[in-house]
């Protein structure tokens, strides 16, 4: 995906939302065995855990294979710029279905609400561009409920992969995966029901 700056919309809701969402959006840093940044993600906190997108851990860098495999991770705060060594606490499955990962550090949090997917509802997908220590926050639609290609059509940045998407009340729909295609329009996410699943098999809370 081209790298992009991505610019909340004015308005109250957008507003909102984001000063609802952005504390618990958490920036990812992973490392290669050798202490190499091999990339950059987004996260999110949900209870003691934080929730990300599963094809990190072995990620080998763009063009894929360019680097050494991922295979450690930080979590960078946005609140107060804190970093901390993670630990992989239920680690992506084969093949990367669902495309999640769970990794613990210190800190904890309230957790997002969930809420049922709607076509072409307004949707707000959170995350970090670049060497942003703050997340951004990109506007558009859920444009596919469909099981297996749940896709929403906003902008999102490299960084974007693993952050949440949520509604117009900051209730959590999924969690971004990446582009589909050739096009940073449509992201394909991780639906909410497939993270309460993975939680529950993993022995923590589902999503409420």
């Amino acid at each position: 995906m081209a790298r992009l700056r991505i610019n909340l919309d004015d308005g109250v809701v957008d507003q909102a939302v984001y000063a609802k969402v952005s504390p618990l959006v958490v920036k990812l840093l992973g490392f290669s065995q050798d202490g190499s940044l091999v990339g950059q993600f987004s996260g999110f906190m949900h209870g003691e855990v934080i929730v990300a997108a599963g094809h990190m851990q072995g990620f080998c860098g763009k063009p894929l294979g360019s680097t050494s495999p991922a295979v450690a991770f930080k979590a960078r705060y946005p609140t107060d710029g804190f970093e901390e060594d993670l630990e992989v606490v239920a680690p992506s499955p084969p093949g990367n279905v669902p495309d999640l990962i769970l990794l613990k550090g210190s800190r904890s949090a309230t957790s997002l609400w969930s809420t049922d997917l709607e076509i072409m509802a307004s949707v707000y997908a959170l995350g970090y561009t670049g060497t942003e220590n703050k997340p951004s926050c990109s506007k558009g639609s859920l444009s596919s409920t469909m099981p297996g290609s749940v896709a929403i059509t906003a902008h999102a940045d490299d960084g974007f992969s693993g952050g949440p998407v949520v509604d117009k009340h900051g209730r959590l729909l999924g969690v971004v995966k990446g582009a589909l295609g050739t096009t940073i329009m449509l992201i394909g996410i991780t639906p909410n029901y497939d993270l309460h699943t993975y939680l529950l098999q993993a022995g923590y809370p589902g999503l409420i």
